[in-house]
């Protein structure tokens, strides 16, 4: 009959094709929404509370201390070596912080990872640095603490979270700094952008 068409035999296999491509293109575009809202969920949680390890630091004389005795103020834990740049330039304003801060509050302390203690009193004593420092020959505690640069300062709040990770050299009794230091004591980080750093030394002697 002219002007009908005849269906030909490949018309149904041609609609399931198309309706199968439809179909497959709806879960493609499902699956994508699912997996970005996935990570946009992930990329809006907060890191992990991170508190300072118990461990026993020795001093330079030999004693013992716990970690635990500094619970109730603000930590300022340096771990540095003698042998490194940055650390040896920060040091003079880790010491005026030491000697301005209201101690009831903050507490400064420094972890040396050299290997020859003697070396780390001869600094010390050469210095003037009067704040505590604890030794850390075979490099354990730096380990524990997952420092892998030098200098890298530890702020771990008066009730032990480890608030913020600071590598690189600072000026520790500056204006900007000091304003950091308060807001750790509270348990609030705070950024760093706008304060540069002298470029950290890799960890390994």
């Amino acid at each position: 009959m002219a002007g009908v068409t005849r269906p030909t035999a490949h018309t149904g296999d041609s609609f399931l094709h198309s309706r199968f491509v439809r179909i497959a293109n709806h879960t493609c575009r499902l699956t994508a929404t699912v997996f970005l809202l996935a990570l946009l969920s992930a990329c809006g949680k907060p890191p992990a509370e991170e508190y300072l390890p118990d461990l026993t630091l020795t001093g330079l004389d030999g004693t013992q201390t716990s970690t635990r005795t500094f619970r109730g103020k603000l930590l300022v834990l340096n771990v540095w070596a003698t042998w490194c740049p940055p650390c040896r330039k920060e040091m003079p304003s880790l010491e005026r912080l030491s000697k301005t801060a209201d101690d009831k509050r903050i507490v400064v302390a420094g972890i040396a990872t050299d290997q020859s203690v003697n070396a780390v009193r001869e600094f010390t004593t050469r210095h003037n640095i009067t704040f505590r420092i604890f030794t850390d020959t075979p490099g354990n505690v730096a380990n524990n603490l997952g420092v892998r640069v030098y200098p890298e300062t530890l702020l771990v709040a008066p009730d032990g979270k480890i608030v913020q990770r600071i590598a690189g050299e600072r000026e520790w009794d500056s204006t900007a700094m000091l304003n950091i230091l308060e807001d750790a004591y509270l348990g609030k980080r705070s950024e760093l952008d706008i304060i540069q750093a002298a470029p950290a030394q890799s960890g390994k002697r």
